[in-house]
């Protein structure tokens, strides 16, 4: 039997789940996700105060395993066949929406890496911390793809105006300088300091319903991702890392090399 990717924890009405995939850097593979969202619809009739989301090893999360985008990538299609990539990207863009509208306040820790869709997964938590280790990425497109599920959640949490900065660019920011934009909330810069402000935060939390915290978040986010931009953004993924654009900048990202577009800059 294979090991779990993902432990629960849980003190009363508040669980934590940590990612914990040391081999691919607690990337969001297939099978973290099933376990991530088995978790997730555990936790919905549990009728919890809060969720806290944090990675082992001081990761967060590499975001999409690109080992397995190459493996589907370099499969041939039958006639009629559904892309896997497509099926893939759309299985992620259904666990962030499930994610994003979990009835309980949502608490992402991020001490380490958070990489694309790392940083679509603190996106959908209420509340992020981050620490001096934090490191967040929006890589995609510099690997030749866009960031088709999380683009929503990047700009409910930054506005537009930044999160086209940063997607456009392949921003890299620290833990400070994600506070500063509204990345995230919070900067600890001990792991004492990260201790007392999540029990602050847990017991601010403690003392709203539950039920009231839910219908609040229902009503907040009633304009949320449906089913309709989930198959989009799936199909325009699919699109790109199957153009050249894409095949190059996994092969170049596998092969630890620039992509040829980048061997352009001075």
């Amino acid at each position: 039997m294979s090991a779990s990717l993902i432990h629960r924890s849980q003190n009363g009405p508040h669980l934590t789940i940590t990612l914990d995939d040391p081999k691919r850097q607690n990337a969001l593979s297939r099978d973290m996700v099933v376990e991530f969202e088995r978790a997730l619809d555990d936790s919905r009739a549990a009728r919890l105060s809060s969720l806290v989301i944090k990675g082992a090893n001081h990761v967060f999360s590499a975001g999409a395993d690109l080992k397995s985008l190459s493996d589907a990538l370099a499969r041939s299609l039958g006639p009629g066949e559904s892309d896997p990539l497509q099926d893939l990207n759309r299985a992620g863009g259904e666990f962030f929406a499930k994610l994003n509208a979990h009835p309980a306040a949502t608490i992402a820790i991020v001490d380490g890496a958070a990489v694309g869709g790392g940083v679509g997964l603190a996106c959908c938590a209420d509340i992020v911390i981050a620490t001096p280790r934090a490191r967040f990425a929006l890589a995609e497109t510099s690997l030749g793809f866009p960031p088709a599920q999380i683009a929503p959640y990047l700009v409910a949490r930054l506005g537009e105006r930044v999160a086209r900065r940063l997607a456009l660019t392949g921003a890299r920011l620290d833990g400070r300088e994600a506070v500063a934009i509204g990345l995230a909330d919070f900067y600890c810069d001990t792991e004492p300091e990260l201790g007392a402000q999540l029990r602050t935060l847990l017991n601010q939390i403690a003392r709203c319903a539950p039920g009231a915290n839910a219908e609040t978040k229902r009503l907040i986010l009633s304009e949320r991702v449906g089913a309709a931009y989930v198959d989009e953004a799936a199909a325009s993924f699919a699109r790109a890392l199957r153009g050249p654009e894409g095949r190059e900048g996994v092969s170049a990202f596998l092969e630890k090399r620039a992509p040829r577009w980048a061997e352009r800059l001075t």
